[in-house]
């Protein structure tokens, strides 16, 4: 499968040019455009239970769909959720752990279930079940803003603010912390608890973070109960 990232890194879009019979797996609704040759259904990935366990343990939806190149050079257009970059994980017998949400799409040798992060998910606010990849293919992350990639030597410490966590590998250690040395000073700053990354191994952080923005929004979202109306009436009043 050939790749191409377009619209790098606010607007992201991923191109993909198939061989004959080849798949691509990706999320629901991921689907931007596509040749009009190319077979696309919805499947339930690995069975119901698997499929029952991604719906309900993490952000992502009860079906997987793949689409399939029926000649060669088939175009397929994917699209993230988000607002944001896109990056390709090339996974060689390797695990992944990926964040609710931004599984994007991956080759069909690639195998996904939910992840048990233990208590230590909970308490970071990341939830207790994220994506789990395993295989040798490509994988393919969005983010919500650019993605940033880090390399962490053996030995070495680095820490991440958990709503800007995209994907890390499975057998890197990791501990929460909280950030700074006192409940004043998580206050004070305004950073709460921190994923602590010890090397070796390359994590992928992104920009923003999606539940800071939606509570920057919130204010400004008007509650439903001080409508004023409908039509003309409502608009002028506060509807």
């Amino acid at each position: 499968m050939q790749y191409e990232i377009l619209m790098r890194p606010s607007y992201s879009a991923l191109r993909c040019v198939l061989t004959t019979n080849e798949e691509i797996h990706t999320e629901t609704g991921a689907m931007l455009a596509m040749d009009d040759t190319a077979k696309i259904e919805g499947k339930m990935e690995g069975g119901a239970w698997k499929a029952i366990k991604r719906t309900v343990l993490t952000s992502e939806s009860f079906f997987v769909t793949t689409i399939r190149a029926m000649q060669p050079n088939t175009e397929v257009f994917l699209a993230p959720r988000a607002v944001g970059d896109i990056e390709v994980l090339e996974l060689n017998n390797e695990e992944y752990i990926i964040q609710g949400g931004s599984f994007l799409a991956s080759d069909k040798t690639i195998e996904s279930d939910a992840h048990f992060s233990g208590w230590k998910g909970f308490v970071s606010g990341e939830g207790i079940f994220m994506i789990k990849v395993r295989g040798t293919g490509k994988v393919f992350a969005s983010s919500f803003g650019g993605i940033i990639k880090k390399e962490i030597a053996r030995g070495e410490k680095f820490v991440v603010d958990n709503g800007h966590i995209v994907a890390f590998p499975a057998n890197i250690t990791y501990n929460i912390q909280k950030v700074g040395e006192s409940i004043f000073s998580m206050v004070s700053t305004g950073e709460g608890l921190s994923c602590a990354f010890e090397g070796p191994g390359t994590i992928y952080m992104q920009s923003r973070n999606l539940r800071t923005f939606a509570e920057t929004l919130n204010p400004f979202l008007r509650a439903p109960t001080r409508s004023q109306g409908k039509g003309m009436l409502g608009q002028i009043f506060g509807g």
